[in-house]
């Protein structure tokens, strides 16, 4: 309970810098409009993919991706039932268009990455993540594939988001990382080190971007308004619980159970923020979730460790 607490402590805190960074850039004009734009350009298409692809630069084993693939699946079924839980959510609160798509992908879609793989190396070992790399990979092909149809109001764009669904960076990205994983290739160690250094910039301008759309609101009223509150009580409390009930008959594996319940508790994505910002689907209501979301999991992720 300690190490989870010191550690979402330290992620948070780390969080926050960047994004009251972002606030500041925006408020004194640093950040205008088109520079928000060109980075969330920036942040899909390069830094994010580089992350994805390095996430999967690990040794192979055929006991370990026997097992990591469970987790993918299991977590393929998480994502997915966080959409229906979204759309309930909505549809019980009466949801604007706006609301209804951001709360469908702030459910479906915690952030697995920079708070997710903190929390999960320190309280469970470096064993471990190999399972967080697969729930990544989930994520990374859901949320950048269903995750901007979700969010895109624009009816033509149903015509031909299918067709692309696969031939995105991100996309792309996995698709090599898994390659490379399962063959052992690797790049000469100057490019894989040059994609990492890329890969770095993901966590600070997804969380410079979310201080610069916040600032373009009154942050007096982040955090009124009680639907928000509902609809975290859903992603922190009701999609972990559910996820544990489920799974807990079929999954043996303590460790994998463990690290999708603990991922699946993690604040809303705050790349739902950046994509509420590149589809204009409520980048401000996106903004706040995402804020209160991440404060709040300070404790909200040690309670859900109690029923582990």
């Amino acid at each position: 309970m300690t190490d989870i607490f010191n550690t979402m402590l330290f992620s948070i805190i780390s969080l926050l810098v960047c994004l009251t960074a972002g606030y500041i850039c925006r408020r004194a004009r640093i950040l205008n409009d088109n520079a928000i734009a060109a980075l969330t350009e920036l942040l899909i298409k390069v830094s994010l993919p580089c992350t994805v692809y390095t996430t999967m630069l690990r040794p192979f084993s055929m006991t370990l991706l026997t097992e990591s693939l469970f987790v993918l699946v299991a977590f393929f079924f998480v994502h997915f039932l966080g959409m229906l839980v979204g759309f309930l959510t909505a549809k019980l609160l009466r949801a604007n268009p706006n609301e209804k798509r951001v709360w469908m992908f702030a459910i479906a879609f915690a952030n697995v990455g920079f708070m997710g793989y903190p929390i999960i190396n320190s309280v469970l070992g470096e064993k471990a993540m190999i399972y967080a790399s697969m729930v990544n990979i989930s994520f990374n092909l859901l949320a950048y594939s269903v995750g901007p149809y979700l969010m895109n109001s624009d009816k033509s764009y149903t015509k031909y988001a299918w067709r692309g669904i696969f031939v995105t960076p991100a996309m792309i990205a996995t698709v090599l990382g898994i390659i490379c994983f399962v063959t052992s290739l690797r790049p000469p160690d100057p490019i894989t080190d040059g994609v990492r250094y890329i890969a770095g910039l993901t966590t600070p301008i997804s969380m410079l971007l979310l201080g610069a759309i916040l600032a373009k609101s009154d942050i007096r009223a982040v955090f009124t308004g009680w639907k928000v509150y509902i609809v975290l009580a859903v992603r922190h409390f009701v999609m972990p619980l559910t996820v544990l009930a489920i799974l807990k008959p079929f999954v043996h594996n303590s460790m994998a159970l463990s690290v999708i319940v603990l991922l699946c508790a993690m604040p809303s994505a705050s790349v739902t923020a950046i994509l509420a910002q590149k589809y204009n689907a409520g980048a401000d209501t996106a903004s706040r979730l995402v804020f209160i979301s991440t404060v709040i999991s300070l404790l909200t992720v040690p309670v859900i460790t109690l029923f582990l």
